[in-house]
């Protein structure tokens, strides 16, 4: 199961219209979240009978870009069949001018597998993505492809905009980290009424702006087909998100923010 498109969280609230692009750090805040993980919904074989997990994920903003780590455990008890406990550990870098994203993946399933490597933005907009695990690969992607960082905050600058609906190709190393994702983000108003998560009542996200917003992942050039998942959540405009739900189109999990701190912010030198 891929729980790694996690790193949404890592949201910033404005950037400018190129890919490459550099973010402000200020407008990003450095936090420490948990999140717990349920089953909600299954149907058919391939649903499972139970699940449940958590997920630790760490954001740091600091002045020249982003760095993330997340370590997820999921439980599961399939309909036939042993139990399977799941761990994922995710460490990546993103520099805030959108040229170098760095990522390690390790999950502690069946043999084991492991993604590591790096993928560089030049100056005319391409990006060059070289894996050194599982296998060594390269190969580049046109310029408009957004890193993970860039990618949410075009989501956070549309829904100040208003707009509904933000299409979007995007690179996050997720898999075997050789794919680019078609992204169609659909955005609604902004939330008026208290979040229900436990963790979203911190005086910190009291007065924030925050979107629900739900993201459908597809196959690069398949965006008229069925996306592999979707991914929904509220969007706070300084990059927490609450309401985790995860529809793998069998079976459905709802993650829910249970703790958040926020450390205090580094000043940068200009």
């Amino acid at each position: 199961m891929r729980l790694t498109r996690m790193l949404f969280v890592c949201a910033l609230t404005a950037i400018s219209s190129s890919a490459g692009a550099e973010i402000p750090a200020q407008q990003l805040a450095s936090h420490k979240a948990i999140y717990d993980l349920n089953l909600v919904e299954g149907a058919g074989t391939k649903a499972p009978a139970s699940a449940s997990g958590k997920i630790a994920f760490e954001f740091s903003s600091v002045c020249d870009g982003y760095s993330q780590t997340l370590r997820q455990i999921v439980d599961m008890q399939p309909q036939e069949g042993e139990r399977q406990v799941t761990e994922t550990r995710t460490t990546t870098y993103e520099d805030a001018k959108g040229a170098d994203f760095r990522f390690n993946s390790e999950s502690a399933v069946g043999n084991g597998e492991q993604v590591d490597g790096r993928a560089e933005r030049d100056a005319r907009g391409v990006v060059a993505v070289a894996l050194s695990r599982p296998k060594p690969f390269k190969f580049n992607a046109e310029n408009g492809v957004f890193f993970p960082t860039q990618h949410i905050g075009k989501v956070i600058e549309a829904a100040r905009r208003g707009e509904k609906v933000f299409l979007a190709r995007v690179y996050d190393a997720s898999d075997d980290g050789r794919k680019i994702f078609d992204v169609t983000a659909i955005i609604g108003k902004a939330a008026t009424a208290p979040d229900r998560d436990k963790g979203a009542q911190t005086l910190a996200l009291k007065g924030l702006q925050r979107w629900p917003v739900a993201l459908s992942y597809f196959g690069e050039g398949q965006r008229d087909g069925t996306p592999e998942y979707v991914l929904s959540f509220n969007l706070y405009e300084n990059g927490v998100s609450s309401g985790l739900k995860l529809d793998y189109g069998n079976f459905v999990l709802t993650g829910e923010l249970t703790g958040i701190e926020f450390p205090p912010a580094v000043k940068c030198r200009r």
